[in-house]
C-alpha cells in the first residue's frame, strides 16, 4: 500500500512539473504571438495557462493587453481586475485598467469614502498578500530582537529603546497579518463582477417582471451582495443596488 501511495505522489509531482514546463512554454509562445500582432493566438495560449490553474499577475496582465488590442474591453478589464486581486500594488496593471475603463460607456462616480477607510485601503494596496505575509514574518523577528533588548539590556537607554521599538514592531506585525489575511480572502472570494452583455437592465427584484431601476453597459464593475435562482444582487460604485441575471456578468 505504501508503494502505491509513493507512486501516486511521484506521478503527481511529475504532472505538476510537466504542467509548469508547459505553462512556461505557452507563456513564451503567447508573448511571441502578442509581439507579432497575433492577438487571437496570444489569447488562446494565455487562456490555456489559466485553464491549468497557473494564475499569476503576468498572465492576467498580458491576457488583458491582448483582449484590449482586440477591442474586447470587458474581458480586458476583467483580466486586469483579476491581476489586481493577486497583487493590488502593481502600477502597470492599475495604469492599463484606468485606460481600459476610459473605453467603456458607463462613467459612474463612486461614493466618497471616509479618509480613514480610504487610507486603510490605500495602505493595504502597497504590497501583495504574499509580501504582507513576509512583512509580518520580518516584523515578528524584529519584535523578538526588541524584546531581547528590553529584557537583557544592561543600560536603561537600550531597554527603553527595545521597549518602544517592540511597540512599533508589534503594531507592524498586527497590521501586516490583517492585510495579508484580507488580501488572501479577497483573492479567493468572487464578490465582484464585470458586466459582459452590451446592455443590461438592473431590476428591483430577481424577476424579469420586476421594476427597471437603471441600465448598465459592458465593462462596468459591480459588487455582488447576494444571489438567488440565477440572479445576483449587485451594487455599483455610486451605491445604487439592484438585481441582475447571473449570465450577464463575469464574477471575479
Amino acid at each position: 500500500m505504501k508503494r502505491y501511495t509513493l507512486l501516486i505522489y511521484l506521478l503527481a509531482a511529475m504532472s505538476c512539473a510537466f504542467a509548469q514546463d508547459m505553462g512556461e512554454t505557452w507563456f513564451e509562445q503567447a508573448n511571441t504571438a502578442y509581439n507579432s500582432g497575433n492577438y487571437d493566438t496570444a489569447v488562446v495560449l494565455y487562456e490555456k495557462i489559466l485553464a491549468t490553474d497557473m494564475e499569476s499577475v503576468p498572465v492576467y496582465y498580458n491576457l488583458g493587453n491582448a483582449y484590449y488590442k482586440r477591442h474586447n474591453y470587458p474581458m480586458a478589464i476583467y483580466c486586469y481586475e483579476k491581476a489586481l486581486k493577486i497583487d493590488p500594488s502593481d502600477n502597470d496593471v492599475q495604469a492599463n485598467l484606468a485606460i481600459a475603463n476610459q473605453a467603456i460607456v458607463d462613467k459612474i462616480e463612486p461614493v466618497p469614502q471616509p479618509f480613514y477607510v480610504k487610507g486603510w485601503r490605500n495602505t493595504r494596496a502597497w504590497l501583495s498578500g504574499d509580501q504582507w505575509a513576509w512583512c509580518s514574518v520580518a516584523a515578528f523577528a524584529l519584535l523578538l530582537v526588541a524584546l531581547f533588548m528590553f529584557l537583557r539590556g544592561r543600560r536603561m537607554g537600550w531597554r527603553k529603546f527595545g521597549f518602544f521599538m517592540g511597540l512599533v514592531f508589534a503594531v507592524v506585525l498586527a497590521v501586516s497579518v490583517v492585510f495579508a489575511a484580507q488580501l488572501r480572502k479577497s483573492s479567493s472570494t468572487q464578490d465582484q463582477a464585470i458586466i459582459m452583455a452590451p446592455t443590461v437592465t438592473v431590476k428591483s427584484s430577481p424577476s424579469v417582471e420586476s421594476v427597471d431601476l437603471f441600465v448598465l453597459h459592458e465593462g462596468s464593475k459591480v459588487d455582488i451582495l447576494d444571489g438567488s435562482n440565477g440572479w445576483n444582487q449587485v451594487r455599483i460604485a455610486n451605491g445604487s443596488i439592484g438585481w441582475l441575471e447571473t449570465d450577464k456578468m463575469q464574477p471575479f
